[in-house]
């Protein structure tokens, strides 16, 4: 769409002409799902909102089209921590504070994208209201999030909502079949594991160990649930050779589990592994539902305590189901 690839093309044409009909906002929010394109859609909006075409925008054409395009557009800005940081501060809010009240270099607006409003720390919250409270008109704020409930109310209350939502199953095949053709075999795995997400899509399909780490995730599924300490160091030195990987083995191992439960109660219609059926039936049939709740359970905690940064022996003697 306009060069950029978006897939939620209703939606942006929506925005875009709300724009051109004088229906503009001073802030968006633009929610959904990572792997979603919300970035790529961002750069669009901003390419519509600083075009020099009157007429149609984004023209795609003019000198500011084309640096957007580019990323090099000065009057489009993105907001990140800084390289040392991992969140955006109230400084980093009042250093975007006082570069708001400069006026645009070429275009009639100045666009302010905030790739990350979760990074956004309370104080840099509450120092953003106070750019709202006079903003000038040529100001544009986009900030792209997963989770609405990061931010204070009295944030959500300045911005215009746009949902994002994951793709239908039929849009999604629509993108598989298309872009990667040569993947009909695994597509009825890629339209369950991948959700309605495109940049998943693309992560799996362009990952050449995704399906060996998932074939040897597998093959421990039955070490992961048995009661042998032996089968606890086999986990724990595993996870230690693919420690770069654990979170994605979490991953494959809640997804197998979960599946395990669902043939468990006979719902094996809604299963995600399901070129691996064979296996999980098998590893169903020979386990006690009760283990395979527990251990269902354990992995999501799991995925919490990696996230705190608790070490691999830890973790292992975490899953470990011996009594």
């Amino acid at each position: 769409m306009y060069g950029y690839e978006v897939f939620h093309e209703e939606l942006m044409k929506n925005l875009i002409e709300s724009v051109h009909g004088g229906k503009s906002s001073h802030a968006y929010i633009f929610e959904g799902e990572k792997g979603l394109g919300t970035l790529e859609a961002a750069r669009l909006f901003a390419a519509a909102l600083t075009c020099s075409n009157t007429s149609i925008s984004p023209c795609g054409t003019c000198q500011t089209c084309i640096e957007s395009k580019a990323d090099t557009n000065p009057d489009i800005i993105y907001v990140r921590p800084q390289k040392d940081k991992k969140s955006i501060g109230a400084d980093d809010m009042r250093a975007l504070s006082d570069d708001v009240a400069i006026k645009p270099f070429n275009s009639e607006r100045k666009v302010y994208i905030i790739e990350d409003g979760a990074l956004l720390t309370e104080p840099a919250q509450n120092t953003f209201l106070k750019t709202f409270e006079e903003p000038p008109e040529y100001a544009v704020f986009i900030m792209l999030i997963e989770n609405l409930s990061t931010l204070l109310d009295t944030v959500l209350s300045r911005f215009t909502l746009v949902h994002f939502p994951v793709l239908s199953e039929e849009r999604i095949k629509k993108y598989i079949t298309e872009k990667y053709p040569e993947e009909k075999e695994r597509l009825p795995f890629l339209l369950k594991y991948c959700s309605g997400i495109p940049e998943t899509v693309d992560a799996v399909i362009n990952d050449s160990e995704f399906e060996s780490l998932r074939d040897i995730s597998l093959e421990k599924i039955f070490a992961l649930a048995s009661r042998d300490k032996r089968d606890a160091f086999v986990i724990q030195k595993f996870l230690e050779e693919k420690k770069e990987n654990i979170n994605q083995i979490l991953d494959f191992w809640l997804s197998f589990v979960r599946d395990a439960v669902l043939i468990q109660l006979n719902a094996r219609d809604k299963i995600m592994n399901v070129d691996k059926k064979d296996i999980l039936k098998d590893f169903s049939s020979k386990t006690n539902p009760e283990i395979v709740l527990m251990l269902y359970d354990r992995l999501v905690t799991a995925q919490k305590m990696i996230k705190r940064y608790v070490n691999i022996k830890g973790l292992s003697l975490w899953l470990s189901l011996k009594k």
